[in-house]
């Protein structure tokens, strides 16, 4: 079930001598972040360390998630980038039962909320607001327009059952909690947004669409220990190249996958690099593919364009289905060389020519393996990718647990919205 990295084929376009001074200081950083935990509020908000600490309330989730499953059509899931990315990656891509799921609070399209209310028609509808000091505009306007439209089919008491807030005890959120009898979830104080995947956050949506929490958990602690075990081991490795090609020149990361079902994860991946190593004018600019598709569209480039590229692919080992071309001679399409292959072997092919074509071009190559997309896998590729990127922005002397600049954007909007200055 392990993960596996191979930067064979991106070592040969770092410096040797770079490379290796930056993993001997990825291991450091990654021993003092480790070492440092709670007790160093120098090294910014670090509750997601331990997987197990940061997966509070289980019981409490699960008891509700129960209760949801049994009563609602629709589970409205309320919140924008780490509120609600690190659930939704895993729901669009692995097998789920219970309600149907939908997703507000990360537009300001009028259309777009507009449309989620007429698929709430009619249905008996549950919601989770997550928003982690509620003052962030998308949720926090959403809830109102979803409250309103709850209230006008459910007494109070019927709605009590079916709000569920989840944010920082002593927010205004907790007080709405208080109020009016809504279930309230911890988003723990020293865990940022794109760092909650393991949290109450996370779990409930989870929980709601049947997905195994327990295992999801567990992969991310399976990878926190053997981290561990390694000083840093593939984590550490992954942000010293990083950091060794940045210092070359290389401005940009694609990520790239052959599996349509990983899109929402590497969504997840674009905001936690973004917002975490975008500073100072510093960080690799994160960007995704999802291939075979985007081939069609971005492969010229990745083949001949400038050379300011990394590329990293995640690839899964077990496609999760078999297809077969059956033979058609009579038709003559002239794809008979296809007859009797699996789409995961063509889908393998595709991937591997891409690799060998796009190294041969000049593009530094990065692979993780995942052996499957499950529950257990999701743990690990994002326990993985969390403290890479926590390492990595410390290689860059940034902090990558604070988000000024979208603070910045938050500032001018609410100006010329004309919210009140606190």
């Amino acid at each position: 079930m392990k993960l596996y990295l191979n930067t064979d084929l991106a070592q040969r376009y770092a410096d040797a001598g770079l490379l290796e001074q930056e993993r001997l200081r990825a291991k450091d950083i990654y021993r003092e972040l480790t070492a440092a935990g709670e007790a160093s509020p120098d090294w910014g908000v670090t509750g997601w360390l331990h997987c197990e600490e940061a997966a509070m309330q289980r019981a409490q989730i699960a008891e509700k998630a129960k209760e949801i499953r049994e009563n609602a059509d629709v589970f409205v899931l309320v919140g924008v980038g780490g509120s609600n990315q690190a659930a939704r990656a895993m729901i669009e891509a692995l097998d789920t039962t219970g309600p149907q799921i939908l997703y507000a609070g990360n537009t300001l399209s009028a259309w777009e909320l507009a449309r989620t209310l007429q698929k709430l028609e009619g249905k008996s509808v549950y919601i989770n607001v997550i928003a982690k000091n509620f003052e962030t505009l998308e949720p926090g306007s959403h809830f109102r327009v979803l409250r309103r439209w709850m209230s006008e089919r459910y007494t109070p008491e019927e709605m009590a059952r079916r709000v569920v807030l989840t944010g920082t005890y002593g927010s205004r959120l907790e007080e709405i909690a208080k109020e009016n009898g809504y279930l309230f979830l911890s988003f723990p104080e020293r865990i940022g947004g794109r760092y909650s995947a393991f949290s109450p956050v996370s779990l409930l949506a989870l929980a709601v669409a049947g997905l195994d929490v327990e295992a999801f958990v567990a992969g991310g602690s399976a990878m926190e220990a053997e981290l561990a075990a390694e000083q840093g081991g593939i984590a550490a490795e992954y942000a010293a190249l990083r950091s060794a090609l940045g210092q070359k020149d290389y401005a940009i990361e694609m990520l790239a996958a052959f599996e349509p079902r990983l899109f929402w994860a590497q969504s997840w991946w674009k905001q936690l690099f973004g917002e975490s190593e975008g500073k100072d004018h510093k960080g690799l600019f994160p960007a995704t593919m999802t291939n075979s598709e985007d081939l069609h569209s971005m492969g010229q480039y990745m083949q001949e364009g400038r050379r300011i590229l990394i590329e990293t692919f995640l690839m899964v080992d077990d496609p999760g289905a078999e297809l077969r071309v059956q033979p058609d001679k009579a038709f003559g399409d002239r794809f008979d060389y296809l007859d009797g292959m699996d789409f995961a072997n063509i889908n393998r092919a595709a991937e591997k020519a891409t690799i060998q074509a796009h190294d041969a071009g000049g593009v530094p190559c990065i692979q993780l393996r995942l052996p499957r997309l499950d529950e257990e896998t999701y743990g690990r590729m994002y326990y993985f990718f969390m403290m890479a990127c926590a390492v990595s922005g410390k290689l860059l002397g940034v902090d990558p647990f604070d988000q000024n600049g979208v603070e910045e954007y938050k500032r001018s909007m609410f100006s010329a919205l004309g919210k009140p200055k606190n």
